[in-house]
């Protein structure tokens, strides 16, 4: 198939080989031929617009966001990107958010956000336009995460204070309390914990009566990590137990799609990581080998939390100065973290290395120098 679309391309680009794994991606879902969509429907004899048109029960969510939706003009009827395909999108980024790391995802994401947001400016009718500032809250949300996983701190920040605005247009206060407790985690990414301990608090406070057993459960360890990364042991603690009650009220309906994430293992990682940032090596390990086995028994996809676990729990082997341990989960953590797109569970990764640099150990010393040969 190679060969064809080359021809049909006129031999314009890229090599065979290079052809056949783009081909390869395609067939998967992981990638959209946008140089090559006129020569992929030549090779098929298929029309761009039916080879190419999103069918949002096959198409994977990778492709969705690849697919730059049609734009009406009075040259063609296809349709605009409308409320329903912005909702359907949403649900499915929801589901398929961990399959993919944030470098690879952001810009797309971004784009999508960009295009919802202009269906603000056309008229509607008012419930049209609550569910749309719902879903564009949803977006921004999204889109903030995935900044935050991407390490740009900037479009990170933006989204996320979007979503804290259309949430309170849609009259979601759960959802902006939510977005806010990402500013907290963001806050926090960034060596600012005060600033993280106050949204923390401010999200925890603002959800309370109105949010989901697991929106509270979630904020309540935004507030424990920032008490954690600041050494203030009871109050993380305090933190943690509430959540692990707040979680306990959960029941199977009437959770909103973005608290999909705060499972068993959402709660088991968070705690683990708050551990670590107390010194408390034992308990870290304990607790993070536990996320690391759910991870590995219910949600096996889940590559980048499995990989940023498995940092975590090399690092909490390494205060605990277990060093074999240490270098074993180490290198299983680097194993899965080249396989994604993640420049914050890079950079967490790169941390743990560094911390590894003053140890006099062959062992250790091994390791570090084949990372950084890489």
């Amino acid at each position: 198939m190679a060969r064809q679309l080359q021809a049909a391309a006129g031999h314009q680009h890229g090599a065979i080989d290079s052809l056949a794994r783009q081909i390869r991606e395609w067939e998967k879902g992981r990638h959209f031929p946008r140089d090559w969509a006129s020569a992929y429907a030549s090779a098929f004899a298929i029309p761009v617009e039916q080879l190419f048109a999103p069918d949002l029960d096959d198409v994977s969510p990778l492709t969705m966001l690849l697919q730059r939706p049609a734009i009406t003009s009075p040259t063609t009827t296809a349709p605009r990107l409308g409320i329903d395909h912005v909702e359907a999108l949403l649900a499915r980024l929801y589901r398929f958010d961990d399959a993919f790391g944030g470098n690879e995802l952001v810009s797309l994401i971004a784009d999508q956000v960009n295009h919802a947001t202009a269906l603000l400016a056309e008229p509607t009718l008012p419930s049209v336009e609550q569910r749309l500032h719902a879903a564009l809250a949803g977006l921004t949300q999204m889109a903030g995460w995935l900044s935050i996983d991407a390490n740009q701190h900037s479009a990170a920040s933006r989204h996320l204070a979007a979503t804290v605005y259309a949430a309170h247009e849609a009259d979601d206060t759960a959802l902006a309390a939510h977005a806010m407790g990402y500013m907290s985690l963001h806050a926090l990414y960034r060596d600012q914990p005060r600033r993280a301990l106050s949204l923390a608090d401010t999200a925890a406070a603002l959800a309370n009566g109105a949010a989901t057993p697991r929106t509270r459960a979630v904020l309540h360890t935004r507030v424990a990590r920032a008490h954690a990364r600041l050494g203030e042991d009871d109050a993380c603690r305090r933190q943690l137990d509430l959540s692990q009650a707040a979680y306990a009220d959960r029941e199977a309906d009437g959770e909103p799609h973005w608290t999909t994430y705060v499972t068993d293992i959402e709660v088991t990682a968070q705690a683990g990581a708050c551990y670590l940032d107390l010194q408390r090596p034992r308990e870290a390990i304990t607790t993070l080998t536990s996320a690391v086995e759910l991870v590995e028994s219910t949600a096996p996809d889940h590559v980048r939390d499995l990989a940023h676990y498995k940092t975590r729990l090399a690092t909490a082997y390494l205060l605990d100065g277990d060093l074999e341990a240490a270098v074993s989960t180490a290198v299983e953590a680097n194993s899965l973290a080249v396989q994604i797109g993640s420049a914050r569970v890079g950079e967490r990764f790169r941390e743990l290395i560094d911390k590894m640099r003053p140890f006099d150990s062959p062992l250790v010393q091994h390791l570090v120098e084949s990372i950084s040969a890489e």
